[in-house]
């Protein structure tokens, strides 16, 4: 469990495991390389023994004879333990001239002459390794086999320690990687101790992005994704933060309102004075659900507490669905509010419910700063191949003392006596905009009215798209 949870135990154990798995195989090739060259060896020593015994080998009045001392039979049949056998055969009559030792069947016709061949054996029970060669003698070339048996111990004795030397070595290999692994581990893990401590330090309030230089490369990534995950959160504290702000300020002056309206209307004594009193206090909490409404409506479009699932949208939809709405209140201020475009769809990509509010903020704040008994019109427009149009026009008094780029700050209001805007609307429309890669501008003429237009990246329509909702002129 530990290996889990730790990078250098993780290291440790596939080091390990890996230097294991080497050992094996390096073991399994050092034996068999160290039992070749130790017959190699030990073949050289008892091809040497042959041919010593075949020298002792003579013919005595046609006879073979094996002219062996004894103290040179206790030097050949001695070897440090090992069992050393011998036989010498006639091969004119297959007449054992002398031996210590049944070798088994003799090979078919014997090696070249000469020349020492090897084979191996088991004698009863012990296996052996036997050196055989064949001497011509003179006169007659007379032809006698001569084979020398030894067993194997040492044979096996060297190759064991062949294997015990490698395995030692890569023990030693193992045990010295390991703690240089540990080691170096520790001081490549050093600077994210160092980040560990720098984050480990800082307030709740400190999300500055963390040095990735000072990570090893292979972590650097984590620590960038870190970084845009405290940028994320950063920035939705920071709109939650605006948002209680605006809350505060905006829903300030309505409250104080009802309160100073509702203390007066304690204190008439007539039923006329209540009921004035009475509508007062209505159009303030009026005014205060609006200030809410905008308010949740900036926060929605700021954090992306809507869904953000874009698809093709009818823009030419969307603004008769605004007009349609905000027909009642342009009555009610005489202004003649409609629709200036193409009749068939015009799709772009985005979400309806944030551009239904988008077209709505615009239509509200043209009703509301425009002139009573003018003229509101929504008009959409392809201004080329790549943008879509989508302008709301009146010819009220202007912008006042504003300037075109202050009008999409929060709380700038062109009309100080509209006694119902809390200019968020423009600021609205904004946060939308560029949720949707949109660019918004603003102009006034001279001459009076403003135009708030935002461009839009038009799209393929849908599948199957809706039928064309087709909006009327000017009501």
């Amino acid at each position: 469990m530990w290996a889990r949870d730790s990078l250098r135990g993780t290291l440790t154990v596939r080091l390990v495991a890996a230097f294991a798995l080497i050992g094996i195989v390096a073991g399994a090739i050092a034996y068999r390389l160290g039992a070749r060259y130790a017959n190699l060896a030990y073949d050289r020593a008892l091809s040497d023994d042959v041919t010593t015994l075949a020298n002792q080998v003579g013919l005595r009045d046609g006879q073979v004879q094996v002219d062996l001392p004894p103290a040179a039979r206790v030097w050949l049949l001695s070897n440090e333990g090992e069992r050393v056998l011998y036989r010498v055969v006639d091969l004119r009559s297959g007449a054992l001239v002398d031996g210590n030792a049944d070798l088994g069947v003799r090979p078919a016709g014997g090696p070249p002459a000469g020349t020492t061949q090897f084979r191996d054996a088991t004698i009863d029970g012990t296996p052996f390794r036997i050196g055989a060669t064949v001497r011509e003698l003179d006169p007659g070339d007379v032809a006698v086999l001569i084979e020398v048996a030894e067993s194997l111990g040492l044979r096996e004795h060297m190759a064991q320690q062949t294997l015990a030397g490698s395995l030692l070595l890569f023990g030693l290999m193992i045990g010295v990687a390991v703690l240089l692994v540990r080691s170096s581990i520790a001081r490549t893990l050093e600077p994210l101790r160092q980040l560990e401590a720098e984050a480990a330090t800082r307030s709740g309030t400190n999300l500055a992005a963390l040095e990735p230089a000072m990570a090893p490369r292979e972590v650097r990534g984590l620590i960038l994704a870190i970084n845009r995950m405290m940028q994320r959160v950063s920035e939705s504290i920071e709109s939650q933060r605006r948002f209680v702000a605006n809350a505060a300020h905006q829903l300030r002056t309505p409250i104080a309102g009802l309160r100073l309206q509702a203390q007066l209307a304690h204190d008439e004594v007539d039923a006329a004075g209540t009921r004035r009193r009475l509508d007062e206090i209505d159009r303030s909490a009026a005014r205060a659900a609006h200030v809410i409404e905008q308010l949740l409506t900036l926060s929605r479009s700021e954090a992306g507490s809507v869904p953000a699932n874009f698809a093709a949208v009818d823009l030419t939809g969307v603004a008769a669905q605004s007009i349609q709405r905000f027909l009642p209140a342009a009555e009610a201020r005489a202004v003649d509010l409609g629709y200036a475009g193409p009749s068939e769809p015009v799709w772009v990509f985005g979400n309806e419910t944030l551009l239904c509010e988008l077209v709505g903020n615009l239509v509200d704040n043209a009703l509301r700063y425009g002139r009573r008994g003018g003229v509101v019109t929504v008009r959409v427009a392809r201004q080329r191949p790549d943008a879509v149009a989508l302008d709301v026009l009146d010819d009220g008094p202007g912008l006042g003392a504003l300037t075109p780029a202050a009008v999409f700050e929060r709380f700038q209001r062109g009309d100080a006596s509209a006694d119902a805007g809390v200019g968020l609307g423009l600021a609205i429309v904004k946060e939308i905009a560029e949720r949707h890669g949109a660019q918004v501008s603003c102009e006034s003429p001279p001459a009076g009215g403003v135009r708030i237009g935002v461009v839009f990246a038009p799209c393929a329509p849908p599948s199957a798209p809706a039928p064309p909702r087709v909006a009327g002129g000017n009501a």
